[in-house]
């Protein structure tokens, strides 16, 4: 008899499991309150019969009360849809959509459980650790900090509109360098006049750029969604602050942060003093390490912040990582990684330092509530590329990236920082550099051509050609060996993804919706320059006003377009006048970023009557 109950309580616990699973493969509208609460109650048993992993027991569990609240809130709200008519001057009528909730149907606050100084020591020590740690710190980088406060304070969208292309949404990125500067980045978003404060007119060519800036202010502080990289929470560089929360504040916008990596170098944690090269100990280097262990937690991420509400959030690590920032950085540094260290200094100013870290680059996608689209849904999916690694790694971690959004059939807006350097900057050695300069197909040419009388002078010709050709241009044609162009594979994987409902990335350049009036490839959504695109990164010290300039960050949109080039497309939600802000953070007495912020805007409706 025991043997048959066991026999039936393990059929049923295989059904529920299966069930829990296929939670959303099924209509939404079939899930009730007390369904939902039945598979969260057996998710524990399941755990405990081995029909679950922990981590899946954690995923469905965190999925299972997300969906319980929401259902919750379903059953005591009370939704009213009013539509409002409005006439413009020209007699054009767009239509905007009022949504009334009595309760609340967003989270308002939740914040992940972060880990204490003592438990990040016991990382530096031990990287992979057992027990609750291990528990802890999986679950860490899967569990974003969602805030909708501003929407439960009242806080709406601005309702942009322009006599070129209607009713729009505007959309910023940038990377704010390890939030080191993030304070003056919140008085440039608080006041005009502490920006104007901070203008270094040494660096203006003409009083006409002051009014440049004024005006790149206003699209960077007016913008609905702004998407921020190497956002950090409780570091001492960046006096403890949590950077995406405050910069939120100043603008009254709800946001989301996603962990990225913990910071766990000795030096950051106090664990480690500093010494002078020639010997001796640097006691100021090591006294301003000296961490608050109240207050250091040690996080760097990513965010978005949104004048929409934020309805889904989806976290986790990236399988192809392309780079260890603990094992990687933990060895002592090699005779030829201290040169190329020392003539980084040198020639363009820029420190390179050990960073021991835990984690990875990340999959983060934002879904927020937009009612003027289809669906009411825009996915925004932020990018922070690994950096310390070849461009194939790049690749490899976009084509993963690709993959997880293949079914959103609702526009999707790709950007932030891609790292789209030639270059890798991870720590080096004499064998790693023989090691690829023997794999190097293009150095068997040079060898090969050197062999010949005029060897020298027809390698050097190559050699600037290709480095003309590629300069600020990611697009160049790649020729292999004789010209490559090691990053141009990214954005060609990029171009010819395609959506599971056929949609695409648009590529397209027309000259009345570049911000001025450049086309190819891409101008509408990333601004182009008198050589290929604008660059958005600088060293502190640039050689020729172009050597240590790159364009790093870029935007990718998904409206209502098959073919990526395809001029007679649809332009609902297409990007239009793709701007790079260089002007507001590059004439400033203290510099906000190494890398420039970037804003384009995606108009609501068919704007082609106004062209």
């Amino acid at each position: 008899m025991k043997k048959y109950f066991k026999l039936v309580f393990s059929f049923y616990m295989v059904f529920t499991f299966l069930n829990i699973l296929d939670i959303d493969a099924r209509p939404k509208e079939l899930d009730s309150i007390a369904s939902v609460q039945r598979k969260l109650d057996a998710l524990d048993e399941l755990l405990n019969e081995g029909f679950i992993t922990f981590s899946e027991n954690e995923n469905k569990k965190r999925e299972l009360t997300l969906k319980l609240q929401q259902l919750k809130l379903a059953k005591e709200s009370k939704v009213d849809e009013k539509r409002t008519d409005i006439i413009n001057d020209d007699n054009t009528i767009f239509y905007k959509r009022h949504y009334f909730k009595s309760e609340n149907p967003y989270i308002e606050y939740y914040e992940p459980e972060f880990l204490t100084y003592d438990e990040l020591k016991s990382l530096y020590y031990n990287p992979t650790p057992d027990g609750y740690l291990k528990e802890k710190v999986y679950k860490f980088f899967r569990d974003p900090l969602i805030s909708n406060e501003a929407y439960y304070h009242g806080k709406k969208p601005h309702r942009h509109f322009s006599p070129q292309i209607g009713p729009y949404i505007r959309v910023a990125s940038w990377n704010i360098e390890k939030s080191i500067n993030v304070k003056e980045a919140i008085s440039v978003f608080k006041s005009a006049d502490k920006l104007l404060g901070n203008i270094d007119t040494q660096k203006l060519k003409r009083s006409l750029q002051i009014e440049t800036i004024l005006e790149q202010r206003m699209k960077l502080i007016t913008a609905d969604i702004i998407v921020l990289q190497e956002m950090e929470i409780g570091m001492k560089r960046s006096g403890y602050l949590n950077a995406a929360k405050e910069i939120a504040n100043t603008l009254g916008m709800n946001y989301t942060f996603a962990p990225q990596y913990l910071e766990i170098d000795p030096v950051q944690l106090g664990l480690e003093k500093i010494y002078f090269e020639e010997g001796g100990l640097d006691e100021d280097a090591t006294n301003y390490f000296l961490e608050n262990k109240d207050l250091y937690k040690g996080v760097f991420g990513s965010a978005v912040l949104s004048r929409y509400p934020i309805k889904n959030v989806i976290l986790f690590p990236l399988k192809n990582q392309g780079y260890d920032w603990y094992y990687g950085e933990k060895p002592s540094t090699t005779f030829l990684e201290k040169t190329r260290r020392f003539g980084s200094k040198v020639a363009f100013k820029n420190e390179i330092t050990r960073e021991m870290k835990v984690g990875g680059r990340h999959f983060f996608q934002v879904d927020l509530e937009v009612p003027d689209i289809p669906g009411n849904t825009l996915s925004i999916i932020n990018i922070h590329l690994e950096i310390k690694c070849l461009p194939e790694a790049r690749e490899q971690q976009i084509t993963e990236i690709l993959s997880y959004i293949k079914e959103i059939k609702n526009p999707v807006i790709v950007l932030g920082d891609f790292n789209s350097a030639p270059a890798d900057l991870s720590p080096t050695s004499a064998t790693r550099m023989a090691s690829r300069n023997i794999k190097n197909k293009s150095n068997w040419l040079s060898a090969a051509t050197t062999l010949t009388g005029a060897g020298f002078i027809l390698n050097s010709a190559r050699n600037a050609t290709n480095v003309v050709k590629n300069l600020q241009n990611p697009l160049a044609r790649h020729i292999p060996i004789i010209a490559p162009n090691k990053v141009k594979g990214l954005f060609d994987t990029i171009e010819n993804f395609r959506f599971a409902d056929g949609g695409a990335f648009d590529f397209r350049g027309d000259s009345e919706r570049s911000v001025n009036g450049k086309n190819g490839k891409l101008a509408n959504s990333n601004q182009k320059d008198f050589k290929a695109f604008k660059t958005t990164f600088r060293v502190k010290r640039v050689i020729a006003k172009v050597i240590g300039t790159f364009r790093l960050d870029w935007v990718f949109v998904k409206s209502y377009l098959k073919d990526p080039l395809d001029q007679t497309g649809p332009y609902r939600l297409a990007p239009h006048f793709g701007e790079t802000l260089s002007e507001l953070n590059n004439s400033l007495f203290t510099k906000i970023s190494d890398h420039d912020p970037n804003v384009i805007d995606l108009p609501l409706f068919e704007p082609t009557q106004f062209f």
